[in-house]
């Protein structure tokens, strides 16, 4: 039986510079050759997967609100399982959630997604 995976957060400054947001990757996520990509900066309603070789993506909910919800597939009666959320409460920092193969996401309000990919 497949068990689902729990998302990780990883909560940084809002002011970081993408050198400084690379930087806390390749320590904290061990990846030494690593970029930012840029993601979605609207709505995103449906499952989303972000680009094949990412391994994290970096959330910033806007202080108006807004969430991102990760899934995975899943053998209950719904098809799905949630992994974790990130939302309102997180909206002071930026947010890192470390990825896995086979999950997805959607957003629902403000919210602005980045990718960090291996390159």
């Amino acid at each position: 039986m497949k068990r689902t995976l729990m998302m990780h957060k990883i909560n940084v400054s809002k002011a970081l510079t993408e050198e400084q947001l690379l930087d806390i990757c390749k320590k904290e996520l061990d990846c030494a050759n690593c970029t930012v990509a840029p993601g979605p900066t609207t709505e995103v309603v449906y499952k989303t997967s972000p680009p094949t070789e990412t391994i994290a993506v970096v959330v910033d909910i806007s202080s108006v609100g807004g969430a991102i919800k990760i899934g995975e597939a899943s053998k209950n009666d719904l098809g799905v399982a949630l992994v974790g959320m990130v939302g309102t409460e997180d909206a002071k920092d930026l947010v890192i959630v470390p990825w896995a193969i086979g999950w997805w996401y959607y957003t629902i309000g403000s919210v602005k997604i980045r990718y960090i990919v291996k390159v």
